[in-house]
C-alpha cells in the first residue's frame, strides 16, 4: 500500500460486511490507498433486509471527519441516513478546498429499504449537488435524482439526458453505472460539462454481489486521489468490479 495517499471514506457500517465501510476498506487498500473510515450509521442487515439503521448523531461523525480531512487527498461519501446527515456533509464539504469528492448516492438498499425520504432528496438535489460531487448513481438512482421514471433510462440518449440534468444541478462529473441495465456489453456513462458523453464498455459478468456500487465509487475516488482523471478512474473502477464479480469476491 502507498502510505502517502489517504482517502476519507464516509458511510455506513454493514453488519454483514458485504457493503458500506468494509467494502470501502477492501477496495481502497486493493489499489494502494489508505482508507480513513468514518461511520454515519451502524446498520443491521443481511441479504434479505435492513433490520435496523442505527444512525449516529450527525455532529459525532462530522467531528471525526473534520479531524481527518487535513490528512486526506480525497473524499468518498456513501450512506447519509437522513436530512441532518446531508446538512452535516455540506458543512464538511465547505472545508474541502480543491480536493475531489465522490458521492455514491445511497438512496435505497438492495433489499428495498429506503434510506432517504422526500425532504432528504430535496436537500440532496438543491444543496448537496451544487457542492460539485463526482456522482456515481446506478440507473435507478440516476432516474430518481433526475426526476424521471427508471423505465425512461433504457436508451443511451435517455441516460445522457439524465446525466446532463445532474450536471446542470451542479455535479462536477456524473458516472452513470450500467450494471442494472440489460445490455451486453455493459455500458457505464461518463458525463462532464463541456465534453461529449463517453461510454465505457465491458462484457457483462454473470452473477451479482452486494456492495459493488460502494466498491466502484471507492476505487474511482482512490484513483482520482492518485491523480487519474474521472474517465480513467471510471474505467479502472469498472474493470475492478468486473474482476470482483467474476472471482466471487476476490480482487
Amino acid at each position: 500500500m502507498t502510505a502517502d495517499i489517504t482517502l476519507l471514506c464516509i458511510g455506513g457500517v454493514d453488519s454483514s460486511a458485504a457493503a458500506g465501510l468494509d467494502a470501502d476498506r477492501q477496495a481502497a487498500e486493493s489499489v494502494g490507498v489508505r482508507p480513513h473510515l468514518v461511520a454515519t450509521a451502524h446498520t443491521e442487515q443481511d441479504e434479505r433486509a435492513v433490520h435496523a439503521l442505527g444512525a449516529r448523531e450527525p455532529e459525532e461523525w462530522l467531528a471525526e471527519a473534520r479531524a481527518a480531512l487535513p490528512r486526506c487527498e480525497g473524499v468518498k461519501i456513501g450512506l447519509l441516513p437522513g436530512p441532518e446527515h446531508l446538512l452535516a456533509a455540506i458543512e464538511l464539504l465547505s472545508e474541502l478546498g480543491d480536493r475531489h469528492w465522490v458521492f455514491d448516492p445511497v438512496i435505497e438498499s438492495s433489499s428495498g429499504f429506503r434510506f432517504l425520504n422526500t425532504r432528504a432528496l430535496g436537500i440532496l438535489r438543491e444543496e448537496l449537488l451544487p457542492m460539485g460531487p463526482i456522482l456515481t448513481p446506478n440507473l435507478d438512482e440516476a432516474a430518481l435524482l433526475a426526476g424521471v421514471e427508471v423505465d425512461a433510462l433504457v436508451s443511451p440518449a435517455q441516460r445522457v439526458a439524465a446525466a446532463r440534468n445532474l450536471l446542470s444541478g451542479g455535479a462536477e462529473s456524473v458516472v452513470v453505472k450500467g450494471g442494472h441495465g440489460g445490455e451486453d456489453p455493459l455500458q457505464d456513462l461518463v458525463a462532464r460539462p463541456g465534453h461529449e458523453p463517453y461510454w465505457l464498455e465491458r462484457p457483462r459478468i454473470e452473477g451479482s454481489r452486494r456492495g459493488t456500487g460502494c466498491r466502484f465509487a471507492t476505487v474511482l475516488a482512490a484513483h482520482m486521489a492518485q491523480g487519474a482523471d474521472v474517465t480513467q478512474a471510471a474505467q479502472s473502477a469498472g474493470a475492478w468490479v468486473a474482476t470482483y464479480v467474476a472471482t466471487g469476491g476476490g480482487v
